[in-house]
């Protein structure tokens, strides 16, 4: 999953339809039951803290009904002392319904050259082990989506694989575990555990077990149903040689990915950790994967760094270098051997920042080409010739006209930009839209990229006006907090669906997704006419949610749940919908 940084045009567009899910989200909250109450206090609900972060935890495979629930997160990393989740707490991170809105504390001072990085993971019921590094350079919002993968069902692209075998106190008699390819990719792995070996625990104890239990996931490095969900990322900062030692001063490097493989074990329920003999590993690669040290497919002699994943702490480590190998039937496989369980990263490495490498720090213009029908909040990012992502602009406000600069760009041979919906990784079933022809990045210089102009969707301009009520103690509340909204109709047709917007105070202060206009609690956007929505947000430690409404063009009454109470008029002359809601919280 990856870290959304806020682009400069898509900022624009994105405050503006983040904002109604602000908006319509306090909508779709309690209601005052008696609106017209006389108030006699304004006050403000914030809590002193600074650049709110949003993690936004979802299944990678967009036609999943299960989705992360609630479940506690780590926080870890060389800056975690500065994180706190909404309300205040520093310990004790749950996430509600996949969402866990975290902030600095007030006397954090990131900056470009400070940055405040800490790292998150999770052991979430149901799917494979996420680790997400955040950076955080300004005190500006940001959403960080984690996709996760389903183990009975994961994303088109990953293979998933669950065996059981017999120890005899806490040995193995040997066995060869085989992780077929499924839907979407040519990757296989097997795990072979040699006979005698025993299983230990992380202080390297034998675990006096009877059964040991594997879950493996294998990803495809050229699938974006399975990179989106790969642990960790493609940008780590916590990244140490095979000594130990910090690699690149803690400035965050760039993974190119040939392959990753998750493994995790349990003796009668322990966490497997160690073995006392080496376990032999041998994963068969896609031929057409590009390296991005010779720019051309991976061949038998390329040689590919190993990365191994400290799931715990988010640190990935060099295990050293892997020599492609091809068997009796042409197919290329990387074998190695390990003796600790974690996720193991095939990767090649470039850096902009602390000792550069692999990088061309000439420009890359992009010129965007598309008809209205196509302007959005999209992500255009560069990719190798076989999709293996390199870099990218994510929640980028595209439209016809719209030029995309990518200051640095990796030292490739061919490479190619692509748009896809935002965000292509956290719902990666979501197809590359547009693409550019195949381009040397660091000649190139500009680039054009053209899009079809498909029929312009019927649009709805919205006003809203929205205000909350202390019933308990009589006074007006300024909302502060994240809202959510949710596109159901975009969803069933694989497109983008959730829309994210920070509100202090009553005030957008930033949003993700879509555009808004306004202020003073007056804000305007643009919907598409017919389309289904819900709102949530959390706040406190509570979830709140709206029932499903239909945007239409004629006048109606907001949806009557949790004591909502609102109006919708609609004038035909500026084909607006004006939006009248009072919703009401308990102060303390």
């Amino acid at each position: 999953m990856k870290q959304l940084d806020i682009n400069r045009k898509g900022n624009i567009y994105i405050a503006a339809f983040l904002t109604i899910i602000a908006l319509l989200i306090i909508l779709a909250i309690n209601s005052c039951k008696k609106p017209n109450d006389h108030i006699g206090v304004v006050v403000s609900e914030s809590t002193l803290s600074k650049s709110p972060v949003l993690l936004h935890f979802a299944n990678a495979n967009n036609s999943s009904t299960l989705q992360p629930g609630d479940f506690d997160v780590a926080i870890t990393g060389k800056d975690s002392a500065l994180v706190q989740m909404d309300g205040g707490a520093t310990s004790n991170f749950r996430t509600s319904h996949g969402f866990l809105p975290l902030s600095l504390l007030s006397t954090a001072q990131p900056s470009a050259t400070n940055p405040v990085t800490f790292n998150i993971s999770a052991q979430i019921p149901g799917f494979a082990p996420v680790v997400q590094t955040v950076t955080i350079t300004s005190d500006t919002a940001t959403i960080v989506d984690v996709a996760a993968i389903e183990y009975a069902n994961p994303a088109k692209g990953s293979a998933t694989f669950t065996n059981q075998l017999g120890l005899t106190d806490g040995t193995s008699s040997g066995a060869t575990i085989n992780v077929p390819s499924s839907a979407g990719m040519v990757e296989s792995a097997s795990v072979t555990i040699l006979a005698g070996t025993q299983m230990l625990d992380k202080g390297g104890n034998l675990i006096d077990a009877a059964r040991l239990t594997s879950n493996i996931v294998d990803y495809s490095a050229v699938s974006p149903t399975s990179y989106g969900a790969f642990p960790g990322g493609f940008s780590p900062t916590n990244v140490v040689d095979a000594s130990g030692n910090q690699v690149n001063g803690g400035n965050a490097i760039n993974f190119v990915s040939a392959g990753l493989l998750s493994i995790k074990m349990t003796a009668d329920g322990t966490p497997v950790r160690h073995f006392s003999k080496p376990l032999q590993v041998s994963m068969k690669l896609d031929p057409n994967t590009t390296n991005l040290t010779t720019g051309s497919n991976i061949q038998a002699g390329d040689i590919v760094p190993l990365w191994s994943l400290t799931e715990e702490t988010g640190q990935w480590k060099s295990e050293g270098n892997v020599t492609i190998t091809s068997d009796n039937s042409g197919n290329l496989l990387a074998n190695f051997q390990t003796s600790h369980l974690c996720c193991f990263n095939l990767d090649w490495t470039w850096t902009i920042k602390g000792h550069p490498y692999g990088t061309c720090f000439t420009p890359l213009r992009v010129n965007i080409h598309c008809g209205a029908g196509h302007s959005g909040v999209y992500d255009v990012t560069i990719v190798t010739p076989n999709n293996q992502y390199l870099a990218g602009a994510h929640g980028e406000f595209v439209h016809d006209g719209d030029v995309v600069v990518f200051p640095y760009v990796p030292s490739i041979a061919q490479c190619k930009v692509v748009i896809s919906d935002y965000n292509l990784y956290l719902n990666p079933g979501l197809p590359i839209l547009a693409q550019t022809i195949l381009f040397n990045p660091c000649t190139q210089g500009s680039i054009d990229l053209s899009w079809g102009a498909p029929a312009v969707p019927q649009f709805i301009n919205i006003n809203l006006n929205i205000s909350g009520h202390c019933s308990n103690k009589n006074v007006n509340v300024l909302p502060s907090g994240w809202m959510l909204l949710y596109d159901a109709t975009a969803a069933q047709n694989h497109q983008c669906a959730w829309t994210y917007v920070f509100v202090k105070n009553g005030v957008i202060l930033y949003a993700f997704g879509t555009p808004v206009t306004g202020s003073n609690n007056n804000f305007s956007i643009r919907l598409i006419l017919g389309h289904q929505f819900f709102l949530y947000t959390y706040n406190s430690g509570e979830w709140y949610a709206s029932p499903e409404f239909t945007l239409v063009n004629h006048n109606f009454t907001f949806p009557a749940i949790n004591g909502l109470s609102g109006s919708c008029v609609y004038d035909a002359g500026s084909n607006s919908l004006n939006i009248t809601a009072v919703y009401s919280v308990h102060c303390h």
